[in-house]
C-alpha cells in the first residue's frame, strides 16, 4: 500500500513548481541584457552558443570558492589593480583584489575577470557539454573576438586607482558620513565590504538604472545610498 499522503505530494509539487518560476525569473532579467552573451542576446556583442548562463557559472567541475556560486569563467591573473586613495580616503583602508588565487577570489574578482580586459570572454573553466567551443562576435571585440576592447567604458583595466575604492570594510562607526549599515537599502555589502555588486546587479538591468545599477543615479540617488551628505 502507498505510504505517501496527497498533502505530501501537492506540497512537493507546489515548491517544485515555485523554484522553477524562481528559475525562469532569473532567467529572463538576464536574457534581456547585454550580459546575455549568448546567440540570443541583442547587446553589442553575443555568440553561436545558445546558453546564457554558462558564461558565469556551471554546475558541474566549478571553480572553487565560498564567494563564488558555481563560477565557470577563467579569472584575471593581473597581479595588481592599485587601490584608490585621497586626501579623504586612506588607501590603506583597502585590500588589493590582484593578486588572487582561487580559493581566495572576492566577489569584485568575478567582475573583473571579464571587464579588466585581459581574460578572453570564452574562457570557461567548464564549457557547455552541448558546445564545446564558443566564439564571440559583434563591436568592441579585439583582434580575434575574444576579449573587450580597451576604448570601450566597460573595460576598466588593470588600473583601478581613479575607480571608486572596492574590497573595504563598510565602517559607518569610523566615518559618521555613511549610513548605518544596518539601515542601507538598495544596495549590498559582501562579507560587511564593499564589492563592485554593492552597487551593481549583474542579472538585471532597468533602462532608468544602466548600466546594471541597483538604483537610479537621478540625483545621485545610489551615491546617497551610502553616502550621508
Amino acid at each position: 500500500m502507498n505510504n505517501f499522503k496527497l498533502p505530501t505530494i501537492m506540497g512537493a509539487a507546489i515548491v517544485a513548481t515555485a523554484l522553477i518560476g524562481l528559475s525562469g525569473q532569473a532567467v529572463a532579467g538576464i536574457s534581456s541584457t547585454k550580459h546575455n552573451l549568448s546567440d540570443t542576446g541583442t547587446g553589442d556583442i553575443n555568440s553561436d552558443n545558445p546558453e546564457i548562463c554558462v558564461f558565469c557559472h556551471t554546475p558541474h567541475n566549478a571553480i572553487k570558492n565560498n564567494n563564488i556560486p558555481l563560477w565557470n569563467h577563467t579569472l584575471s591573473v593581473t597581479a595588481s589593480y592599485g587601490v584608490y586613495t585621497s586626501p579623504t580616503f586612506d588607501g590603506a583602508d583597502v585590500a588589493d583584489v590582484g593578486g588572487i588565487v582561487e580559493a581566495t577570489a572576492t566577489v569584485t574578482n568575478l567582475c573583473l575577470s571579464c571587464h579588466d580586459g585581459t581574460v578572453a570572454l570564452n574562457a570557461m573553466n567548464n564549457p557547455s557539454n552541448n558546445h564545446l567551443v564558443t566564439t564571440m562576435a559583434g563591436t568592441g571585440l579585439d583582434v580575434g573576438g575574444t576579449k573587450i576592447d580597451g576604448a570601450r567604458s566597460t573595460n576598466l583595466g588593470a588600473d583601478l586607482t581613479n575607480d571608486h575604492p572596492v574590497n573595504f570594510t563598510y565602517d559607518d562607526a569610523a566615518d559618521t558620513g555613511l549610513v548605518a549599515a544596518g539601515t542601507l537599502t538598495d544596495v549590498r555589502l559582501f562579507s560587511g565590504k564593499v564589492q563592485c555588486a554593492s552597487c551593481h546587479d549583474p542579472h538585471a538591468s532597468d533602462p532608468a538604472t544602466q548600466p546594471f545599477l541597483r538604483f537610479t543615479m537621478d540625483g545621485s540617488g545610489l551615491c546617497l545610498k551610502c553616502h550621508n551628505k
